[in-house]
């Protein structure tokens, strides 16, 4: 009890890191236990004096504002964006050592290796099946369908969304990106061997998952591992050209991204508005989006209205599968010039500007925390995860984080 209540404020956000991947519920509840042992040991701790943290809360007021100026107001921001708000307090709160940020980063990759194990525990559960007092294995949705075909029709419950059962397939993917930059850039959190082991966990769990944005994410981490890597201008091409190969490899083994490749070299992936899948669908959301920015590039319509404009554009233009489905914009930015006009774009613009620049002059974490910012931007391309508590948490945790890093952890100038 003595421990709990000198360190709380760690055990919080330990056991928050461990839950982040698991079932959102969980990860919620944890978020809550965490501020509530934060205010708990609130008089014993040093406030971090960091007004850049204000941004997120400003970002947050956006939204508030817009309740009340919109033609169609939105409630449910009070609720989903409450992470912008939560995450500067707990580091407002507490900055967080060195060592307590390296023991979050551990407790992360716990979390991953048993969120992996459910998900292969689900898929196979819901493979095994008793036909005639025998069992059997069928991994494909439909009956009708192979095991490979039905990777790309009908589904496969250890492929894509069949096999992410706790987060869509593009935040569950990026977190297992964050893990493998952990793993990349914290050599000596783990010995080499088990080092190696989970990176390969990670890496197939993510060819598993199938999510291209995070394919790219992916390749790009490790093109950063040997750009930063000590080594010799050579070397350092000779390895980039290496990943490369192996990227290319990666996307012509896996079945989906394969079908992807064959569509761009058809020309498949321009405007088609009976598409159902993958980026093509993503195309039909930019071009709707481009559409009402051009209308109202300022003020935005606000996240209550933006839906519904977005779903007439789609109506006007027959994009029948983007309307069917009510999707977003499928990009951060477009999505929040959207729904918060130009001050919205601006203030992400600043967040992305000042993370990249508090991440650069860090001593010794430098590679990872700017990995982070590259994983979070490159995500915010092709996905609107203000939308999610799975995206939002996740890009206000790894935010706040690298926004307080410790003065004695900086680079002298």
């Amino acid at each position: 009890m003595k421990q709990l209540k000198q360190h709380g404020y760690l055990y919080g956000a330990l056991l928050y890191c461990f839950l982040v991947p698991l079932p959102q519920k969980w990860a919620t509840i944890a978020l809550g236990f965490w501020l509530l042992l934060s205010l708990l040991n609130l008089k014993k701790l040093q406030h971090t004096k960091k007004g850049v943290l204000l941004l997120l809360p400003i970002l947050y007021s956006t939204y508030f504002l817009n309740f009340f100026i919109s033609e169609v107001p939105y409630v449910r921001f009070i609720e989903t964006k409450l992470s912008f708000l939560i995450f500067p307090a707990l580091f407002f709160i507490h900055a967080y050592t060195k060592q307590e940020r390296q023991r979050m980063f551990k407790m992360l990759v716990f979390g991953l290796i048993v969120a992996i194990a459910i998900c292969v525990i689900a898929a196979l559960y819901r493979s095994l099946n008793m036909v005639n007092g025998s069992l059997i294995f069928q991994a494909n949705v439909l009956p009708d369908r192979g095991f490979f075909e039905s990777i790309l029709y009908g589904g496969n419950y250890f492929f894509g969304r069949y096999f992410s059962i706790l987060h869509q397939t593009v935040y569950f993917s990026l977190y297992l990106c964050i893990g493998v930059a952990i793993l990349l850039f914290q050599p000596k959190m783990f010995q080499t061997k088990m080092r190696i082991l989970l990176l390969l966990l990670f890496v197939m769990t993510i060819f598993l998952i199938s999510n291209k944005a995070n394919f790219i994410a992916l390749a790009v981490l490790f093109v950063l591992y040997v750009l930063f890597a000590k080594v010799a201008l050579n070397k350092k091409v000779f390895g980039v050209v290496g990943m490369g190969l192996v990227f290319a490899f990666f996307i012509w083994m896996n079945p989906r991204s394969h079908e992807s490749l064959n569509k761009i070299t058809e020309g498949a992936l321009a405007i088609n508005k009976d598409a159902r899948f993958g980026f093509a669908t993503r195309i039909l959301s930019w071009d709707a989006a481009v559409t009402l920015i051009q209308n109202k590039p300022i003020v935005g319509y606000g996240p209550g209205e933006t839906q519904e404009q977005l779903n007439a554009v789609y109506q006007q233009k027959a994009y029948k599968f983007p309307l069917q489905e009510q999707y977003n914009a499928h990009n951060l930015w477009l999505q929040t010039w959207l729904e918060n006009g130009m001050f919205g774009l601006l203030l992400l613009c600043a967040i992305f500007v000042l993370a990249f620049k508090a991440a650069s002059v860090v001593k010794e974490n430098r590679n990872l925390y700017l990995s982070l910012v590259v994983l979070l931007l490159i995500n915010s391309m092709f996905e609107s995860m203000f939308h999610r508590f799975s995206g939002i948490t996740i890009f206000s945790f790894i935010v706040c984080l690298i926004f307080t890093i410790p003065q004695e952890d900086k680079a002298k100038a």
